[in-house]
């Protein structure tokens, strides 16, 4: 069984805005609705979504499915073998579900390729804007104690680029959660003129960014988020840049000691719940 089809709703979560818009509204309906889409025709699907019933197969195409049939019964699938244990409030469930999602998405290989990639840089500038911040923020702190040189950049012109010199190997990182600036993307694209790799770190797919980096890690979107549990909209992105940090460690048991020394790892599946909005609200 492939990633997709384990993590259907992941990946219909971050791939549906790459679809049209009426197959996008279909995706939403049915991340936000798994057990009604269960157990209802494609007919009365189509009728709940105010759409057609060509419109349910087209997107059940999309992801790899014959029809709807197919579909419906990869997700009583997954359903029925991954119920997530009740977790309390909502907002805490919602932000362990976007850890839990996240996690289980993460490309180990291109992680340990970021990591091999990150350990060899001098300098690294962090760019991010709107809820990207405190993540872009706590990976430039851990990054810091860890002995790298690292610099968030909040300004996106010309005159707060970083100059490296020519023996400093530098590199970007990239990180994207809700939103981005004209300025940002114009920044990297430059960055990328000059040779300067970029590792992005996306909640879901952001094609944009996408085409500029050298390397991407994604989190998973979230199924509530957008100002509803804004700690979920940005917790699966922390716990991508947090894996990438204790895979940094793995290079060199240095990193480690000198960041244990400091701060413990903050944003394990096990402790997010009781830890995620003290570090927020700090």
């Amino acid at each position: 069984m492939s990633q997709s089809e384990i993590n259907l709703l992941i990946n219909i979560r971050n791939n549906s805005s790459n679809l049209s818009p009426i197959l996008e509204r279909v995706g939403r309906f049915i991340t936000e609705n798994p057990d009604y889409v269960m157990r209802h025709t494609i007919s009365e699907l189509a009728d709940s979504i105010d759409t057609s019933e060509g419109s349910i197969t087209r997107f059940c195409r999309a992801f790899g499915f014959k029809g709807f049939s197919d579909f419906r019964t990869a997700l009583a699938l997954e359903q029925g073998a991954a119920r997530p244990d009740n977790a309390g409030s909502d907002e805490i469930s919602a932000v362990i579900a976007s850890i839990r999602d996240s996690n289980a998405i993460i490309d180990s290989q291109e992680l340990q390729a970021a990591a091999v990639w990150l350990n060899q840089l001098d300098q690294v500038a962090i760019y991010a804007v709107g809820t990207a911040v405190p993540v872009a923020l706590f990976l430039q702190m851990n990054l810091m104690r860890m002995g790298k040189a690292a610099s968030f950049i909040d300004r996106f012109y010309s005159a707060a680029a970083p100059i490296y010199s020519s023996e400093q190997k530098a590199g970007i990182i990239a990180i994207h959660t809700e939103q981005a600036s004209a300025d940002l993307l114009q920044m990297l694209a430059l960055a990328k003129q000059q040779g300067i790799e970029i590792l992005s770190i996306t909640r879901g797919t952001f094609t944009p960014l996408g085409r500029l980096s050298d390397r991407n890690l994604q989190a998973a979107v979230a199924l509530k988020g957008e100002g509803e549990f804004g700690f979920a909209e940005v917790a699966g992105a922390m716990m991508v840049a947090d894996r990438l940090l204790l895979a940094l460690e793995e290079q060199d048991e240095r990193y480690a000691a000198c960041r244990r020394s400091q701060q413990k790892s903050i944003f394990s599946i096990e402790s997010v719940a009781n830890k995620l909005s003290e570090y927020f609200m700090s």
